[in-house]
């Protein structure tokens, strides 16, 4: 076995601020997790050392968020060479052991990262659960990246040591900068509320005994079908698949026609940069609400209204709410955003509403360990209490992957599955 990496003195600080955005994350507790398949080995000694070193390169992942009452903060695990973070599992049934990783917790208390080598039959799946109050999906799918990187260094140097990632901004200055704005917290404005939303997902109650994960797939042609629909109506991929899920919730929800439903479409606010600024892992993500109204029409109908609405928000940089809001609750005692986020989710938990959520966290580059690239690759977004739902979308060699992450009996499989088939039927038909 390869020899525990130890953490060099003083080599960066033990502790580290938290922001609005992690503060509102970690309230939620929610995680997200990745999968990456393929078709050979990898050395699982190795993946250990570069998942160790990892918590190097990035220091807030070998952190737990400690809650104080005015100001929590990131701090750094005494003993980290002692910690579970990595785990080699052999098994003859790939898709049990991948389930118990999806399903099951984190391997210690606080803990941001968990890493599960999963082999069976000489072919390895590589599995990531980070915990969404330190990083969003486009910071795991960069973590990806890191890992795959230092297994590579690994591979050719076994003495190698990542450089501690310190100086990046763990926060939304680069994007405030990328508009010019000095003082975010100037342009708050209590009164610009987004429209409180007036269906939801099917739901029942809210006890969670069993997760589930629900997937769709389009490969080759079914997936350069959806590109080309796409790029011949010059619309984003992310256009075409909130048309298809508006679409598809109209089917099964069957809102009243002539009101306007609304969708929450995360948005990752490293689009807004100019050049390339050195920005850590993090949560970098918000919300923009597109609204349109239920009506008997062709697909690319809805799509022509979706787009509209998605245009005005774009220009308009909807975005620019939300993230203003996270400063606030960042700006604010971390008891007051604790109650703030309560009540807010009594009201959304009395209301039986919520805006159903799309996040299409992109394309995950090519991952290269040594010389062994993997095959597929996915993210798993969290699973979000009802009323609320998520639809998860990620892109991988060709390979758009559609994913819904709940629970029963709060949500129901059926009606669930019924939703995919639904989304399926209507990317099939471009």
């Amino acid at each position: 076995m390869i020899n525990e990496v130890k953490l060099i003195e003083n080599e960066f600080p033990n502790t580290f601020p938290v922001n609005g955005h992690d503060r509102f994350e970690f309230i939620l507790k929610y995680e997200i997790q990745a999968i990456a398949a393929f078709d050979q080995r990898l050395d699982a000694d190795i993946l250990k050392k570069a998942v160790r070193l990892s918590l190097d390169a990035e220091p807030v992942l070998g952190c737990q968020f400690i809650e104080d009452e005015k100001q929590p903060y990131w701090q750094r695990f005494e003993s980290p060479d002692e910690m579970p973070w990595f785990e080699y599992v052999q098994e003859d049934d790939k898709q049990e052991a991948l389930e118990q990783f999806l399903k099951g917790p984190f391997a210690f208390e606080g803990q941001q990262l968990n890493v599960r080598l999963i082999r069976a039959e000489d072919r390895d799946t590589l599995c990531v659960k980070i915990r969404h109050a330190c990083s969003d999906a486009a910071g795991l799918k960069e973590y990806l990246n890191l890992l795959a990187e230092i297994y590579s260094k690994l591979r050719v140097d076994s003495a190698y040591k990542s450089t501690p990632h310190i100086h990046g901004r763990r926060d939304q200055k680069h994007y405030f900068d990328a508009l010019g704005i000095q003082e975010p917290l100037a342009l708050f404005d209590p009164q610009a509320q987004v429209p409180p939303p007036s269906w939801a997902f099917p739901h029942h109650g809210f006890e969670g005994k069993e997760m589930h994960i629900a997937m769709r797939s389009f490969r080759d042609e079914a997936f350069e079908r959806i590109v080309n629909f796409g790029k011949n109506r010059e619309v984003t991929i992310t256009t075409v698949i909130l048309t298809a899920l508006y679409r598809s919730m109209f089917e099964l929800v069957k809102p009243p026609i002539g009101e306007e439903m609304g969708i929450c479409v995360t948005i990752d606010l490293r689009k807004a940069f100019i050049g390339s600024p050195d920005q850590a892992i993090c949560n970098l993500s918000v919300g923009i609400y597109p609204r349109i109204s239920r009506v008997e029409e062709s697909f690319t109908d809805t799509l022509k209204r979706v787009s509209g609405a998605m245009e005005v928000l774009k220009n308009d940089r909807a975005e620019l709410r939300d993230a203003v809001g996270l400063e606030v609750w960042g700006a604010i005692d971390y008891s007051q955003t604790l109650g703030q986020m309560q009540a807010i989710i009594q009201w959304t938990v009395e209301m039986g509403k919520s805006h159903p959520l799309l996040s299409n966290v992109g394309v995950i580059n090519p991952l290269q360990f040594g010389q062994i690239v993997a095959t597929d690759a996915y993210i798993v977004t969290p699973i979000v209490v009802p009323p609320g739902f998520m639809l998860g979308v990620s892109t991988y060699n060709k390979t758009l992957t559609l994913e819904v992450s709940f629970c029963e009996p709060s949500h129901r499989k059926e009606e669930v599955e019924a939703f995919m088939d639904l989304m399926e039927k209507e990317l099939s038909s471009l």
